[in-house]
């Protein structure tokens, strides 16, 4: 029977050490722990070939994500059994990332983020200096009122303007957790180091790294 392609897609959560993982150094674990679960991974062309695989939304080293999203080229002659995969990629993966779900999708896709929501859980109760400084950037956000900070530009090694409210959406907090919602488009949105120069807070304040806990896509 003629093999078919399909795109595994698989949602994992990952948490504790392995937060600190870089993109490619997550990107390479998901590749061995496919290659050793015995998935048959579609490989480019090439003096050099390589597993057809992608994370579509690069995660910052040390910032932990739930649901998160590989995805990879597969060839299989028939609809491949994805709760069998579920497991054997479980068990070649390290015990602070978690597979979440596992989907086939007939032909090749791709995903695009188009929202991200952050959770900030620092390690005592506000004062009331910090909160007064939360409702002025909760109001920035209200009413969509400029957020200008110094972005730095690797490519030109230079810090540049940028308006940080075109991709913010929502900013709540309690007595000791600050969550906020970004938008994500072709240009870009927020990285985590600016959304903590905003709220002014600095890592060593943290009770845990920062989470990504909800990411919105769109398929084509």
């Amino acid at each position: 029977m003629q093999k078919q392609i399909y795109t595994l897609v698989v949602d994992f959560s990952i948490q504790g050490n392995l937060a600190y993982l870089s993109h490619q150094e997550t990107l390479k674990m998901f590749q061995r722990a496919l290659i050793r679960a015995s998935v048959p991974l579609s490989f480019s062309m090439g003096f050099n070939p390589h597993p057809r695989l992608s994370i579509p939304f690069p995660r910052s080293v040390g910032t932990q994500s739930i649901r998160d999203r590989v995805c990879a080229t597969v060839e299989f002659s028939e609809t491949p059994p994805v709760q069998d995969w579920q497991v054997r990629i479980q068990q070649q993966i390290p015990a602070d990332c978690a597979i979440e779900e596992v989907q086939s999708i007939l032909g090749k896709c791709m995903f695009h983020p188009q929202g991200v929501r952050y959770i900030f859980r620092l390690g005592s109760p506000f004062d009331e200096q910090f909160q007064e400084h939360l409702d002025g950037c909760r109001k920035q956000v209200d009413e969509k009122s400029p957020i200008e900070i110094q972005r730095y530009w690797a490519k030109k090694r230079r810090y540049k303007q940028f308006d940080m409210s075109l991709y913010l959406e929502a900013l709540d907090f309690t007595n000791d957790q600050i969550e906020v919602v970004c938008g994500i488009s072709q240009s870009g949105t927020v990285r985590v180091d600016e959304l903590m120069q905003w709220l002014n807070v600095a890592p060593e304040q943290f009770a845990e790294s920062v989470c990504r806990t909800e990411i919105k896509w769109r398929q084509n």
